[in-house]
């Protein structure tokens, strides 16, 4: 198995967590009590439009900007979103929702850097996980390891040791995280193309790491919430580079489904002719009418084999 699909495996198995059940537990309960609510509707699909990229944080996120909307005037169209402010301010269990999944994406966080950089887990997952998520987290440790990531940068380090202190190098990656690029996008190529001051084989190694990171944390993410958006060939209307694309971002439709109209939609694993890939998601849009019907998507293909990904293409 890759890093995803590693990832994939311990995010289901870390909703069997005590820390896992409690928060699938109170998202159900809030579900349940207003499954039937618009308003509750707008505050679900704004955290999970946002999850692509902040994961356990975007309730919290989405929490305090629609509280924030009572007391901000200056909101453009703000009276659409009061109902959804109001409903949110007095529920005391969506509060709670948020600060449960803060709590969970410290977790997250901790585990996901660990898990990147080789380093020991035991002291940051509580002790009450079992023998099974530990191996889990081996495996994906494993994973992450056969694709060179750290062998690599060693060797970046060896032959630059100021790889990540020089000025251009802290210029370029402050300007990408706080511009919250990801990997492979036409956005991050432009600011790749942008910083002159850093060499062409650095970024790439950038690219790679940010992607191998974003893997991990999508897998574990989406294991665990079961946000896997699955669609097959028939369903497919354009995107002709879902067969032999590389490492760079493409574009494809599909027809729209149950996923498309939600938050969701993320992550893709799509079936082709002989086999399966997955799908990275960084935008969508999604259409409907009745002459047009379809969901669009920009992301990149995860490499079905991501081993020894570090030592290719150099």
């Amino acid at each position: 198995m890759n890093v995803l699909e590693c990832s994939l495996r311990l995010g289901r198995l870390l909703r069997k967590t005590k820390e896992g059940k409690n928060l699938i537990c109170l998202q159900n309960s809030i579900f349940e009590k207003y499954k039937d609510n618009s308003d509750y509707s707008e505050y679900e699909r704004f955290a999970e439009k946002n999850s692509s990229r902040y994961y356990f944080y975007s309730w919290d996120m989405s929490y305090k900007t629609f509280i924030n909307v009572l007391t901000d005037y200056t909101i453009e169209h703000r009276e659409l979103f009061i109902p959804t402010a109001n409903l949110i301010s007095k529920d005391k269990e969506i509060a709670d929702l948020a600060k449960t999944a803060i709590k969970f994406g410290n977790i997250f966080e901790q585990l996901v850097a660990i898990i990147i950089s080789g380093g020991d887990f035991e002291d940051v997952v509580p002790t009450s996980w079992k023998f099974k998520i530990k191996n889990a987290i081996s495996d994906v440790q494993i994973a992450v390891e056969r694709t060179m990531l750290i062998k690599t940068i060693a060797l970046f380090y060896n032959s630059k040791n100021d790889l990540l202190n020089s000025e251009a190098t802290k210029k370029y990656l402050t300007l990408r995280e706080n511009e919250n690029l990801l990997p492979f996008s036409k956005k991050a190529f432009e600011i790749i193309e942008d910083a002159t001051d850093v060499t062409h084989e650095e970024k790439i190694l950038f690219e790679k790491m940010y992607l191998i990171t974003e893997a991990v944390k999508k897998g574990v993410f989406y294991g665990f919430w079961d946000m896997i958006n699955e669609i097959s060939m028939d369903e497919i209307i354009s995107g002709q580079e879902l067969t032999n694309a590389s490492l760079k971002e493409i574009t494809f439709s599909h027809k729209n489904n149950y996923s498309s109209f939600l938050g969701r939609g993320w992550l893709y694993k799509i079936q082709l002719e002989e086999k399966y890939i997955y799908f990275m998601a960084h935008e969508k849009s999604v259409h409907f009418g009745q002459e047009n019907n379809e969901t669009t998507v920009s992301g990149i293909i995860y490499p079905d084999d991501d081993r020894m990904l570090f030592e290719k293409d150099k």
